[in-house]
C-alpha cells in the first residue's frame, strides 16, 4: 500500500456514469433506500475495498512468515523466540 506522503488526497469526486450504472446507483439510493445518498454508497464502496486490500496483505505476509518458519532453521533462537513469531504469524 502507498504512504501517505505517496498519494494524492482525493477528496471530491466527479465522475459520470454509464446508464445502466447510473440505473443501478439511482435503485439503491434516495429515502428509503439502501443508501442515503450516491456519496454514501460510494463512501461504502471505498471502505469495504479498503479493507479487502488491507485484509489481503496482511495475509500476503502471514503467508510468507508462516513459509519462513517451515523453510529455515532458527536454531539460535529461544523457544519463546519461535512461538512469538508463529503467534504473530497467525493473528
Amino acid at each position: 500500500m502507498a504512504q501517505a506522503h505517496d498519494t494524492k488526497m482525493v477528496k471530491r469526486l466527479n465522475t459520470t456514469l454509464p446508464d445502466p450504472l447510473a440505473a443501478y446507483v439511482g435503485e439503491i439510493t434516495g429515502k428509503g433506500a439502501l443508501y442515503e445518498s450516491p456519496g454514501e454508497f460510494i463512501r461504502d464502496l471505498v471502505r469495504r475495498h479498503m479493507e479487502r486490500s488491507q485484509n489481503r496483505e496482511r495475509a500476503d505476509v502471514q503467508a510468507l512468515l508462516s513459509q519462513s518458519l517451515r523453510e529455515n532453521s532458527y536454531e539460535e533462537w529461544t523457544s519463546k523466540d519461535m512461538d512469538d513469531a508463529r503467534r504473530a504469524a497467525t493473528e
